[in-house]
């Protein structure tokens, strides 16, 4: 269950804090300094700075602050010595115009000015004497308005007097007692229709007898992905209709006192930015951790994929044992309530396994190009695939649905359906063909339909075409990383031929500037409709071939070789034909036929040019390879 992993998180993770219910660390960003006798000194900003991304950002520096016994969205609940700003120093130019709202603020700052003065004079501290001083001179407290007017609505102010309230003795005892009555009132609430006296139920995370909390902590962080900035709520019942039975607020879902303070406290650590549990991605926050964390980082390996990492994961033995558990829970927020996506709770073993077969699965050949092997994909890599942004400003994100599948499919091992292949297979089309710009640089750099850029679309078709054969096939041949010669799917044997008579035409053309090539005019259609594409391609590779014959009759014959073969394959196929149609899969084995014969051609080149030149460069074109052999 979520929250009995959330508890537990808590427990290991956060034991301080839940050793002291009555306290919490926020982050503050001002710091108000009063003098003994009273009077206002300065204003101290906490802040530090903290890289972002890209960005050095400036963020308030965290502090023990009191937390509040009762739910604070309604009525005045001031907190001891550390506050908002608009119980603090109450009406300012933080508060809104509206008349409720400076209503409301004064409201704040009377009952925050009454809790320091009775602390004042119940524990006779010195420290709170002087801030008392300080409320009863309206003038010094103007003072500190004037010089906190840049302060945010919201911001927390902590009260100091030689050092921060916060941190004196008196002041944390005498809110840890504050604390305990006004929870202990809380909980003791009576049920509409049931009978009298405090409720009392197994606490559905501990399984133990006892009280029962009338309402939860709310849950912060959500603001930037849907919910509301005062925080969210896991379990919440503020119907009629979700009190059935009498059952009133959160007695719904019994969840004792000190477990619920458990469950929010994991949910407020992990949403933590800083805390590197947590991943943003289409309006989702990816929270996982493991239960030991002296292990791998397991959501890492999937993120950033990091080469090391991944070829330490792909040599991993799944039998040696491990009790290690791994745990994630996509969330949003929606208003007040927290919306959970998706909930995994998996041994770390299943998880490695299931991560080892997904970077498995994303290799296609690619060949070596000046001795670097290409890296292992980066999930973001993936997500251009899906949407990739056309414009700094552009706030759309990619389909939640699609990026839960493939955040699925390496955690859990799902398999890939159809609209993954599709949005993969719509990426590959919009690629350009051809590169108006003609010259001798390097394929991955002069060449938009380069392996380079054809590569991660590939990878992600190669992983959804062999999912859906397993899932809809099984025991159906599945795809391998690189050219399978003896693959006979008319589909795929049509890629490969697409590939053939691309490098047919550049070889005849190959000192040319070409304004249209076969790739721009056929590649869509081929794709999917083989059969009327095919026959013209035929008609245009003849044209080829006999113009290469006049030129370089070894390259001819080479490259005439190889389409024999091909149709070979392809009439040894069931139809013995093209394909009339192909359908998303049949799209996608198409693709990687081509991709397939594209990378044998360039491991060619990169092996002659090896032996032709000592500094190992894979300029070699495919025709003077063949011309060569024939000498």
């Amino acid at each position: 269950m979520l929250v009995q992993a959330l508890a537990e998180y808590a427990d290991h993770y956060l034991s301080e804090e839940l050793s002291d219910a009555a306290w919490e660390m926020k982050p503050v960003p001002w710091r108000l300094n009063i003098s003994r006798q009273g009077r206002f000194l300065n204003v101290m900003p906490r802040m530090k700075s903290e890289t972002r991304g890209k960005k050095e950002v400036q963020v308030p520096m965290p502090m023990s602050v009191p937390r509040s016994p009762v739910n604070r969205n309604s009525g005045e609940h001031p907190l001891l010595g550390t506050d908002d700003i608009a119980y603090v120093l109450g009406v300012g130019t933080w508060t809104p115009d509206k008349p409720a709202d400076k209503e409301k603020a004064v409201r704040h700052f009377e009952a925050f000015v009454a809790l320091i003065n009775m602390a004042a004079t119940e524990t006779k501290d010195a420290a709170l004497a002087s801030c008392t001083s300080f409320y009863a001179n309206e003038e010094e407290i103007q003072k500190a308005r004037e010089a906190l007017r840049e302060a945010k609505a919201g911001s927390l102010v902590a009260l100091a007097v030689g050092e921060p309230l916060s941190e004196l003795a008196t002041v944390v005892e005498y809110w840890r007692k504050h604390y305990s009555v006004e929870y202990a009132k809380r909980v003791s609430g009576k049920p509409k229709k049931r009978s009298k006296g405090e409720i009392v139920a197994e606490c559905m995370i501990s399984g133990r007898i006892g009280q029962i909390a009338p309402t939860h902590e709310p849950i912060k962080g959500l603001s930037n992905l849907g919910g509301q900035p005062k925080g969210v709520a896991l379990m919440s019942f503020d119907k009629p209709s979700f009190q059935s039975y009498g059952w009133d607020k959160n007695h719904n879902s019994p969840v004792s006192p000190d477990r619920a303070l458990a469950y929010v406290l994991a949910f407020n650590d992990l949403l933590k930015q800083d805390k590197g549990r947590r991943k943003d991605i289409a309006g989702m926050g990816f929270l996982y951790w493991l239960r030991d964390p002296k292990d791998i980082n397991a959501f890492d390996i999937l993120d950033s994929a990091d080469p090391a990492e991944v070829k330490k994961l792909l040599s991993y033995d799944p039998r040696d044992v491990d009790t290690n558990r791994f745990y994630m829970v996509a969330v949003s927020g929606n208003g007040g309530r927290l919306r959970v996506h998706h909930w995994v709770d998996m041994a770390l073993p299943a998880v490695k396994k299931n991560l080892r077969n997904w970077h498995s699965e994303l290799r296609v050949e690619y060949p070596q190009y000046d001795g670097e092997e290409a890296p292992p994909l980066r999930f973001k890599q993936l997500l251009d695939v899906i949407y990739k942004k056309k414009t700094a400003e552009d706030k759309r994100k990619p389909d939640n649905q699609i990026v839960l599948a493939l955040i699925l499919r390496g955690i859990e091992g799902l398999p890939l359906g159809h609209p993954t292949l599709a949005k993969a297979l719509q990426h590959l089309r919009k690629l350009p063909h051809q590169d108006k710009k003609q010259g001798k640089d390097s394929e991955r750099q002069s060449d938009p339909m380069s392996l380079a850029r054809l590569r991660v679309p590939v990878s992600l078709i190669r992983i959804c075409v062999n999912d859906l054969n397993r899932r809809n096939r099984k025991g159906e041949q599945q795809v391998s990383e690189g050219l399978d010669p003896s693959c006979t799917i008319p589909a795929y044997v049509c890629g490969r031929l697409m590939a053939e008579f691309e490098n047919l035409q550049r070889a005849s053309n190959e000192n040319k500037n070409l304004n249209s090539s076969i790739l721009d005019r056929y590649f869509a259609l081929a794709s999917t409709y083989p059969s009327v594409a095919f026959p013209n391609l035929e008609k245009l590779a003849l044209q080829h071939l006999r113009k290469l014959k006049r030129d370089k009759p070894g390259a001819a014959r080479r490259i005439n070789t190889q389409l024999e073969k091909l149709h070979d394959l392809l009439a040894a196929s069931p139809d013995g034909a093209y394909p009339k149609q192909l359908g998303l899969e049949g799209q996608g084995l198409f693709a990687l036929g081509y991709y397939h014969q594209k990378a044998e051609h360039a491991r060619t080149r990169a092996i002659a040019a090896g032996n032709k030149q000592s500094n190992g460069t894979a300029e070699t074109t495919e025709a003077e390879i063949n011309e060569e052999e024939t000498e």
